[in-house]
Parts: structure tokens; sequence; C-alpha cells
């Protein structure tokens, strides 16, 4: 099997945006009642495991929000997606981020996003950013309707993990052929046997880690909604 191009993933929050991407989606699923009210409690809890790098137990996460949305439509969803993203997200995005995906499709990389963020919103990002591929945590699609069960392998972790070298292996590569870039020591197992893994705007933990191995270490700053035009 030929070679595809070399791949770089991303992570997101944090990464590539300025914010805990799954707050905001839950906030606006809630004002629509397509998950409970109760939920403010795991809008917090996405934002809290964000700031303190708590390890959670994300099947469940994604098991609570799955059985609420249970029976929406795609369609309805990706348009609360795009809600989310275009007023919430998207002004949080790191201007230099944007500006290293250019770069990296100039020198031949394909590009893919990697995040434990919600399919609906992902999906948005991608189409914004137009990179090659996406991954996300999310239900099962069945025939357009949203179902109980979720997507496996949990895109988290060793999942990252899972998910990247399936992509990978089917562009006839390996992960050593590949980048990934995160701020999130949650990401060190896919960091670890990537060929060139990439530390931007570092946790605490990470950038101990990133200076240990040498690895690169960027800062994200600038955000697009502070851009002047």
């Amino acid at each position: 099997m030929n070679k595809g191009k070399p791949i770089a993933f991303f992570d997101v929050d944090k990464t590539l945006c300025d914010c805990y991407s799954g707050f905001y989606t839950t906030i606006e699923l809630m004002r629509r009642n397509i998950i409970k009210k109760r939920r403010i409690l795991q809008a917090l809890f996405y934002n809290t495991i964000g700031r303190l790098h708590i390890n959670a137990n994300v099947r469940r996460l994604y098991e609570i929000a799955v059985a609420d949305m249970a029976g929406t439509h795609i369609d309805d969803i990706l348009k609360i997606g795009r809600h989310t993203f275009d007023r919430h997200v998207k002004p949080t995005m790191f201007v230099e981020g944007m500006e290293e995906i250019e770069a990296l499709r100039g020198q031949g990389y394909a590009v893919a996003l990697l995040s434990s963020a919600p399919y609906m919103l992902i999906e948005i990002m991608q189409e914004f950013l137009r990179t090659d591929a996406a991954f996300s945590n999310g239900p099962v699609i069945e025939n357009g309707i949203l179902t109980r069960k979720v997507r496996e392998p949990i895109c988290y972790k060793e999942g990252k993990v899972q998910v990247a070298r399936q992509y990978a292996e089917a562009q006839g590569l390996t992960l050593r052929d590949c980048k990934f870039y995160s701020d999130s020591i949650s990401d060190l197992p896919l960091l670890s046997v990537v060929g060139h893994p990439v530390a931007v705007n570092p946790d605490y933990k990470l950038k101990r880690e990133a200076l240990r191995r040498r690895w690169p270490i960027l800062q994200f700053r600038h955000r697009l909604g502070s851009r002047k035009p």
C-alpha cells in the first residue's frame, strides 16, 4: 500500500481554541430542553476537569448526555453545534493555531482534529478549518437519528491512540509518521508514541514532561475574536 501524506493531529480545547467547548455545547443543549436542566452540573464538570486535569469517567459522562439526546435528528443537533461554534467557540480560536495548520498544509501534511469534545461541534470546526478529518465523541447515528449508544472507541487518553493509529494505518502510515499537538497531560499516551509530539500552551505537568523529553513547546495567545480588522 502506498503511503499517504504524513498526518498532523490536533487536540482542540485549549490547543486550537481558548475554551472548553463541551461546556458551551451542554449549556446550549440545556437551553433548548434537549438535555435536562440538571445537566448544568455536567457542564460545570466539563469546565472543572479541563481546568484541574482530573481523570474523568468520560464514558459515563457521554452515556448520560447521549441518553438525553436520543431520538433527535442529526440535522437539528448540527444546527445547535453551528450556533455554539459561531457564538462561543470561534471567537476564541487561536490565530497561531490556524496559521500552523496552513503552514502544515504547505509542507504536505494532512490535518486531523482529535478531540474528546462533542461531535456536533467538532464537525463544524472541521468545516471551518477545512481539515482532512475529525475525530471526537458522540452517539451512534442510525438513519439520521441519534441513538443511546456511544461511539467506540472513546476519544480520550488511550482511546485517542487507538483512533489515531487506525486512521494512520488506513493511510499506509504508522504513528511515527505523525505529529500531535496538545496542551494537556491527559494526551501523554499519544504524545509519547507519535514521531513528532508538540506541546501547545501546556499545562504544568505536560510542560515539565515536554522539557524533560525535549519536545517543542509552542505558545498560542492571540484569539480570533480579538484580532483587529
